[in-house]
């Protein structure tokens, strides 16, 4: 896959997640391949989702270390 920006992973997302809820429209009706195309965009789906995620993680600070308590910095004469 290309490398797109999080907000782009994001709207792609988002766009075939309504593709896909609209193709799920009238499901109790819904033919073998009409359920099968539903089921190939739900994988598809999960796929984006990994997708989402590791761009996010991607645009994320690694420094995960709590930040310094204010008081301590008050006690140890820095402000």
């Amino acid at each position: 896959m290309e490398n797109l920006t999080l907000s782009e992973n994001a709207k792609g997302f988002m766009d075939y997640a309504i593709d896909t809820i609209n193709a799920m429209d009238g499901a109790p009706e819904h033919s073998a391949a009409q359920k099968d195309e539903v089921i190939t965009r739900i994988s598809t789906l999960k796929n984006l989702l990994g997708e989402l995620e590791k761009s996010y993680l991607e645009n994320t600070p690694t420094d995960t270390a709590p930040p310094v308590d204010p008081e301590y910095i008050a006690a140890a004469g820095h402000s």
